[in-house]
């Protein structure tokens, strides 16, 4: 039997890198399951990498021009074995607002519910409580 795909929300990865004091150790147990995972059991989105990056680089106060926290972050987020990103798509632009509607969710969360429920994902890794109202499981150790 094959697992469904769960799909890894954006504050696992920021919790994850920026050792969050409460939240941290949460997210380091989830990047171990997605380092130990099959390939692509777990699935993001490209945006995911990029709104990562932006809010690492605000907290350490570093630039988007500062390569090496670039291939750091990436690297670090590319690495997981079980993770597949996959690209975003022009048409998740629209279909999220279709979505914010039917979910009362803001546009950025839409955002990764669109390609969460692209990839046929049946769980969302997050700890935000918005994506309870969604069609997702939201799970958070």
């Amino acid at each position: 039997m094959v697992d469904a795909k769960s799909y890894v929300d954006i504050n696992i990865f920021v919790y994850w890198l920026s050792g969050h004091p409460s939240l941290g150790e949460t997210a380091q147990q989830w990047i171990k399951k997605l380092e130990d995972a099959p390939h692509r059991r777990y699935v993001t989105s490209s945006l995911t990498v990029y709104e990562t990056l932006v809010i690492i680089a605000g907290l350490t106060g570093r630039s988007l021009k500062d390569r090496t926290l670039i291939e750091g972050v990436v690297e670090s987020i590319r690495g997981l074995r079980g993770l597949e990103i996959i690209p975003f798509r022009l048409e998740d632009l629209t279909h999220a607002v279709e979505l914010m509607q039917e979910y009362d969710v803001d546009y950025e969360d839409c955002l990764h519910l669109t390609a969460a429920l692209r990839t046929g994902a049946e769980e969302m890794i997050s700890n935000d409580r918005d994506f309870d109202k969604t069609p997702l499981k939201r799970v958070f150790l």
